[in-house]
Formats: structure tokens, sequence, C-alpha cells
């Protein structure tokens, strides 16, 4: 157990050194995590449609539309680097076999499923590093026709993460990420006491903190593919670790991650 503090402490070390010994002084060279803002007016990109207004965007993905997965996101720029954002999508799981295929359903058979995702998101540079901030609330809600009957949750996930350029396009970094269930909702009726005990455990088995350092290939200027290590520091039996991360590689491991721990 005392491997892992010494590993995260030479790690954090490490990633702090390299930086000073090898970091490219200009900040403008830095691959920024935070996509810029359209130019003002309507914008159409291969996924999505939408409206650039002030500091504001509002966008729809069609895409999804047709699969009765109805979305809609607003973006606030407070500056180039500091970037929040809501997205809401709600999801009609009949609505190809209804709508494509005329075939008819039971009303008491429909379910909707709503989902939510909020996060506010930074770069912040102080050279020779990039620090980078990051916090969303997911929440997902499961009810029926009427939503008279229904169960939902919603989880709390961030990371901060430190790199540095080794080159133009490889970064070193350091990334340290929690995340846990914070409540879940149901139309059941359950006593005051037994909930808020039923959520505390929750809350404990759910919590989840990893550590991850590596390199960073961008292979554009916003995206890249990580090769490095990573660590459970805490909540090795949490769900929530099976869908860590917020990058392909980091689903990748999910992945596989998951398949291990089903065999």
């Amino acid at each position: 157990m005392r491997r892992k503090p010494i590993l995260v402490i030479f790690a954090t070390a490490f990633v702090i050194l390299t930086s000073l010994v090898f970091a490219d002084s200009k900040s403008s060279d830095f691959v920024l995590s935070i996509i810029p803002q359209h130019k003002e007016g309507f914008f159409v990109e291969f996924t999505s449609v939408g409206v650039s207004f002030g500091n504001s965007e509002v966008s729809t993905q069609p895409l999804f539309d047709v699969l009765g997965i109805f979305n809609l996101r607003y973006r606030y720029y407070v500056s180039p680097l500091f970037v929040s954002s809501i997205e809401t999508y709600f999801f009609d799981p009949l609505f190809i076999s209804k709508t494509y295929m005329g075939e008819p359903y039971d009303e008491s058979s429909q379910v909707y499923i709503l989902f939510n995702r909020s996060y506010i998101h930074g770069n912040m540079i102080v050279r020779p590093v990039i620090i980078k901030p990051y916090a969303e609330l997911l929440t997902i809600l499961v009810g029926n026709y009427n939503f008279s009957e229904y169960a939902g949750s919603t989880i709390s996930r961030g990371f901060l993460s430190m790199g540095t350029l080794l080159s133009k396009n490889i970064e070193l970094f350091g990334t340290l990420e929690s995340g846990m269930a914070l409540t879940i909702w149901t139309s059941s009726t359950v006593s005051q006491e037994e909930w808020n005990t039923f959520l505390d455990e929750l809350r404990q088995k759910t919590l989840y903190i990893t550590f991850r350092t590596g390199l960073d290939w961008y292979y554009d200027n916003y995206s890249g593919l990580e090769i490095g290590y990573r660590v459970i520091l805490y909540g090795n039996d949490s769900p929530l670790k099976l869908v860590q991360g917020f990058t392909i590689t980091d689903w990748i491991y999910n992945i596989v991650s998951s398949i291990n721990a089903s065999s």
C-alpha cells in the first residue's frame, strides 16, 4: 500500500523537474484543450449546427435527432481559456420503430431517458507548464411515459492536469482525477433516515481517485493519444473506475478493464 503514495510523489516531482529542464518557454505553442468559439452567426460542422453570439454558443447534433436522441448544448466562454457548458439529451428508445417502421406500441412499455452533462474547464498557462482544471456533473433520469415512475442519479467527476511540451506536439503530463455518485432519485417511498444511510454508503463505495502520467501526442490542434502509466489511489472496488477518464485512450483502457473484470 505504501508504494502508491511514493509513486505519486515521484511522478509529480518528475513532471515538475522535467518541465523546468525541457519545457518550451513559448506559451503560445501549448496545445489547448478548449475548442475556440465560432465566429458570430450561424455555423455548420460535420456533426453539429448552431449559432454563436456574444460569449455564447447554442448548438445541436442533427445526426442524433434522427435516432430519437434530441439534444441541445449551450456553451459560455468566460475567456478564450475558460469555458462552461451544459448539454442535455432526451432519448426515446422506441423512436425508430414508431417513426420509421410504424410499429404499434403499448404506452405502458414506453420509457424515456434524460441525460445532462454540465462542466467547467480551464487552461492556465504558468510558464513553463500548462494547468488544466476540469469539473463536471453527470445526471441521468429514466422514467415511464409520464414520469410517474422514475429513477435517476447524479455523478460528479473532475481532474487537475499539468503538462509541459517536450516538442511541438508531444506533451509530458500528470493528471489527478476523482469522482463519486452524489445522489439518487427514485419515485419509490423510503424513510428519510434509511435513505440518508444508503446515500452515505453509496458515496463511500463509488468514490475513486486515480493518478496517471505519461506522454500525449497531439495529432491535431485539440486531440491527442496518450501513452503512460496509471494507478488507482483509492476506490479499487468503485464501479466508477470502469468509466474513468475523458479521452479516447481512457475509454480503451476502460473497455479492457471491464473485460478483465468480467472474466
